[in-house]
């Protein structure tokens, strides 16, 4: 890619800021998993053109604060990894540090060291979780550790007593291992409802990340942040359209609406465990 390509500045409108959210970092994958294992050799790329282009990367925390207290940096962009997958630390960390960008990882807890069960819809209940030592050491390089639930459930479907337990559980995990504050959640396949919503408050975390497919915004809910999902194979022309997505009022009510119909049809079918965003009802 040429340099005058590199530092082509997509427009958006002003105070909005892309979240993109990521999961693995790695080459192997099955079918049903394969768009949200992204290539080592594309991740790394794609961070390439972010340093070209003059983005500066914040933690999810650090952007929930400026949107409390202030306007964002120019050029902002908050890069977000959910599920700890152990190639985060050996494919990821890596990347990030060679740019000295910050990040979110967001950790189920109740898999740490071990494999994520709940992927086994997808033929990925083998797939590593990182160790509380890897955890401790990236939390020290200054990557923001978050929480992603104890063991992933799907939290709009789940009592709310398990809810209850599923968000607070997971945040005293991460702060008595790691010796961490731990200020940010991130919805299971980014599914919430006002329950989910309310728990999250209840825990005390400062803010909550969903999907949406939206830009953030000056006035978004800081407990239903919006993001953009990185799949595999959009390649750095294909990072460059998500940086461009603005969320204009037609977006914001597409998006609405879609989460709305979404609901209807999720209270009239069960889980079926299709693919890492619909979940697997794991007991």
């Amino acid at each position: 890619m040429s340099a005058h390509a590199a530092t082509r500045r997509p427009g958006r409108a002003a105070g909005e800021v892309p979240v993109l959210m990521y999961h693995s970092i790695a080459t192997g994958a099955t079918r049903k998993f394969r768009r949200f294992a992204v290539d080592p050799a594309e991740f790394a790329a794609q961070m390439e053109y972010l340093a070209a282009a003059g983005y500066r990367t914040m933690t999810a925390a650090e952007l929930a604060r400026h949107w409390s207290g202030g306007p964002v940096p120019a050029r902002a962009v908050v890069l977000t990894f959910d599920d700890a997958y152990t190639d985060f630390y050996g494919a990821a960390l890596p990347v990030l540090r060679e740019h000295g960008f910050r990040a979110t990882l967001y950790v189920p807890t109740g898999y740490v060291g071990g494999t994520t069960r709940f992927n086994v819809s997808v033929g990925e209940e083998d797939r590593a979780v990182l160790s509380w030592q890897a955890l401790a050491d990236i939390a020290a390089e200054g990557i923001e550790v978050a929480a992603h639930s104890h063991s992933h459930p799907q939290l709009d479907r789940v009592p709310d007593a398990v809810v209850s337990d599923e968000v607070r559980r997971c945040r005293s995990l991460l702060e008595d291992k790691l010796g961490i504050a731990v200020d940010g959640f991130a919805y299971p396949f980014g599914f919430w409802n006002d329950a989910a919503r309310q728990a999250v408050a209840a825990a005390g975390y400062r803010y909550a990340c969903a999907v949406a497919e939206l830009t953030t915004a000056p006035g978004d809910d800081v407990l239903t942040l919006p993001r953009l999902t990185v799949n595999a194979g959009i390649g750095v022309a294909g990072l460059t359209r998500l940086l461009a997505v603005r969320a204009t009022p037609a977006r914001r009510r597409a998006a609405a609406a879609k989460r709305v119909a979404w609901r209807a049809v999720r209270r009239l079918v069960p889980p079926v465990g299709r693919d890492p965003r619909e979940g697997w009802p794991d007991t």
